[in-house]
């Protein structure tokens, strides 16, 4: 590192020559040097001359980023679905074969549903109740007789899967129930 005067670096330098420990220790410094100036260069250079040093760092890096598209993507999604208005599902009991298909719901979506009321006595009240295919409550809510039918708001819709949307009178006796099927 020309710091030392001619006395000093012949004797230094002769002791180098024999001292395996100095030897080793002067590499690793050396190396270390080396490292710094390589670091300050890459440095200096602008972004995009910057290449990636190691295949697996890059292919790691890669993958971080769809990773966090996937999720941006999904956050995206799931912002615009409890955005979105609600999927109206009209309700209504037939019997046989010739029973129309309904519009499937969509999970996550907000759900209002329209209860057909027809043939079944006009009372102050009634209770509904949403189970999945097992019986177990996934909803409940009250609500009243208007113009022949029902209309209960699900802001929060359902996940997807197959239930069955129950009325009952406000004793809890079962008037009917309603199939619905929310696709994914």
């Amino acid at each position: 590192m020309n710091c030392l005067a001619e006395p000093e670096l012949a004797e230094f330098e002769e002791h180098l020559l024999v001292c395996h420990a100095c030897q080793d220790r002067l590499a690793r410094e050396d190396l270390i040097r080396q490292r710094v100036r390589d670091g300050a260069m890459a440095l200096q250079q602008p972004r995009a001359a910057v290449r990636w040093r190691s295949p697996k760092l890059a292919w790691a890096a890669g993958l971080v980023a769809v990773g966090l598209a996937v999720l941006a993507g999904s956050a995206w999604r799931s912002l615009h679905r409890s955005a979105a208005a609600p999927a109206v599902i009209l309700l209504r009991t037939t019997r046989g074969t010739d029973n129309p298909a309904l519009a499937p719901a969509s999970a996550g979506q907000p759900l209002t549903l329209v209860l057909d009321l027809t043939d079944l006595p006009q009372l102050p009240e009634y209770k509904v109740e949403i189970v999945d295919v097992r019986g177990r409550p996934a909803f409940k809510s009250n609500g009243s007789y208007q113009n022949g039918k029902l209309q209960v708001a699900l802001t929060e819709g359902l996940p997807a899967g197959v239930y069955f949307v129950r009325l009952y009178a406000p004793l809890r006796d079962l008037l009917r129930e309603y199939e619905l099927t929310v696709r994914d």
